[in-house]
This record gives C-alpha cells, structure tokens and sequence, in this order.
C-alpha cells in the first residue's frame, strides 16, 4: 500500500502528526518506553481513485515483491475494537435499513474467526524475514523466518463505548500538529488486549463519521504507533466502508444482498482482508516500509486490489476477497493468486 505524506508523532500526552518522515530516527522500541511515534499511514485507494491504477511498467517488468531487510508477523494475529457508542446502543443502515450494528460485527468477526488456515490466508506464508535485502524468494534460506498461516488469526473483540468524533481528524494525512484520534484508540486498544508483536489492531467506527480523506483518497489504511528502540503497535483503520458503496468495494463480488450481509458488506471482507495481509507482510512503516513491497513501495494488497475479486468459502459463509501478489505465481514471475503455489495466476496490465 501507497504510504501517504503524513508522520505520526506521539507525545507523553496526545498523539500529534507532522509531514515528513525522520522526526526520530532508529529503530521502534516496545510499548512503554521512549518517546511514541506513529508512522505514515499506507492506504487503500477508493476504486476508480487516479491513484488506484497509475502508470507503471509492464507487467513484465518490476513485478515481484522486494524484501527490504525489516520484519514480517510470523504468528498474525487481530485484535477487533469497535469504537464509538452506536456500536453498543445500535445503528441501522444499508437499503431499507436492513443491517444492524450487529450484522457488521458479526460479518466482521465470522471473516477474521475462520480466515486463519485457509489457503487465501496461505499465500503469505512464502514471505518471510531474516534474509537479505533485496531478496524476492525465501525458498533455500536456512535462516528464514516465515510467515506462518495459523488456524486462530482473531485474537479477540472489545467494543469501546466512548464515543468517537462527528469527524475524525486525521489531518496527519495532509497537515500536521493535529491530534489523531485513530492512533490514540489504536494505544487503548493495545492496552486492553495486551501487546503482542505479531498482531494488527483494527479500528472499526461506525456510520456516519466522517474522517479526513476518507471515502476520496482511501477506504482504509494501516500504520503503525511505535517508540525509538523497538517494534510497534502495528494498526490498521476501517471507516464503515459499506457506506462508500461501490467506491470501496461494495456489492463488487456479491450484486445481490442478502441477510447475513453479502453484497453491501463486501467491502468489509475486500478492505478488511486487503489491510490484514498487507500488515503481514510489511507492518512497519517508520521510517520506512521495510518489509515486502516492490520498488515503488506498492504491496501484495495494492498490486491486486479490485482485481479478480471472489468469493472464498471460510467456515459455514462465503466472504468477497481480492487475490494478492504471489511471487511465486506464474513460475516465479508473480500473478494475483487466490492461493500457493506456482501456476498461472492473472496479472494486471498495468501493475500497481
């Protein structure tokens, strides 16, 4: 995923964003020591978004994810907080008003509940740390470190009753010296589930709030809130997508929708599932991107994104999700893959 020019820098009392990258340099210390800092946030674009499908080398040129000499998440796990009050009280949306504050949980939760050992989930595992920079292969590197594909990926649910923000101010996108409220749940959410080094922290709001950029430049995005010295708390933000439509995926796989949610909650398991392997595979992104991506810093997310999207059948329910960049596809060449392995696998025209 993209990065976006926008540094997060957090202080002992608010976190604060400021353009550029190198407020601090060095390493990402655990929580609870140094100074806190947040780094870019690296979006999914809206689909039809100028910036979704740029120009680019053929797409036998450039293809294949690069190792930049950083960290994978070798256990993934999620952590689901669903922040704001209407997540408790309730909410209606959708055509006739038909889903529920607990339909979206529960769409939500089923697909991070059962994608844990599934073979979507299994393309990753190729990934891996601990080799040369610059690699595009694990394969035959005795020191590798793999991604592993884990039956369990939810690690568990919380929902914060606080309310959140009309308007998310998340202007470290574009501005700087602003707090950003997604950062700061992100560092709540961490401290109600404990840390742990391979997990992502999604950040759910619900209907209704606007957030700078949201739903124009991006559907979602991650990022991470890290201090100097050590690893970070790995997040990632999901505005309630469903309300963007088509713009970010809606009823893309699924025209027609039904009760459980297919169709207008497509984007939940497109975006949702788009920003959990990207973190995966790259989760650092202070100061820079430095796990798998390609040379211009596009990720195994965005080189697929609304590209082939499909249903995947995940326990007892069936979720619309985007193939991801497999290097292995294609002989070694890289395709858009469903799955492992090295057969034919579509590859874009242009590639992100």
């Amino acid at each position: 995923m993209r990065r976006w020019r926008g540094t997060w820098l957090a202080g002992s009392s608010a976190l604060v964003l400021a353009v550029g990258v190198g407020a601090a340099g060095g390493a990402a210390a655990a929580p609870g020591t140094g100074v806190p800092t947040s780094g870019p946030a690296v979006i999914f674009w809206p689909q039809g978004s100028s910036h979704a499908a740029p120009s680019a080398p053929s797409a036998s040129q450039y293809n294949n994810l690069i190792f930049h000499g950083g960290a994978v998440e070798h256990h993934p796990r999620v952590y689901i907080t669903y922040w704001g009050s209407e997540w408790k009280n309730g909410f209606r949306t959708g055509p006739n008003n038909a889903y529920s504050n607990k339909t979206a949980m529960n769409y939500v939760n089923s697909f991070f509940g059962a994608v844990g050992g599934s073979r979507w989930n299994g393309t990753q595992t190729q990934y891996c740390d601990n080799v040369a920079p610059g690699s595009t292969s694990c394969a035959g590197q005795p020191l590798a470190q793999y991604i592993a594909n884990s039956n369990q990926v939810l690690g568990g649910v919380w929902v914060d009753p606080t309310p959140a923000p009309a308007t998310i101010a998340t202007t470290g996108l574009a501005e700087n010296l602003t707090d950003d409220p997604i950062a700061t749940e992100a560092v709540k959410a961490e401290q109600h589930f404990g840390y742990d080094i391979d997990a992502t922290y999604f950040v759910f709001t619900p209907p209704g709030h606007t957030a700078t950029a949201y739903g124009s430049v991006y559907c979602a995005y991650h990022s991470e809130v890290t201090n100097i010295g050590g690893h970070g708390i790995r997040y990632a933000f999901m505005p309630y997508t469903p309300e963007q439509g088509a713009g970010c995926g809606g009823n893309s796989v699924n025209t027609k929708n039904d009760a459980f949610g297919h169709g207008y909650l497509d984007s939940y398991s497109l975006a949702g599932g788009h920003e959990y392997a990207e973190a995966v595979t790259d989760p650092d992104s202070f100061p820079t991107q430095d796990g798998w991506n390609d040379y211009q810093t596009s990720e195994n997310g965005d080189k697929c994104a609304y590209f082939h999207a499909a249903d995947i059948t995940l326990g007892r329910q069936y979720f619309a999700v985007q193939p991801m960049w497999s290097n292995e596809a294609n002989g070694g060449a890289g395709g858009c893959a469903m799955a492992r392995g090295t057969g034919p696998a579509p590859v874009p025209s242009t590639v992100p």
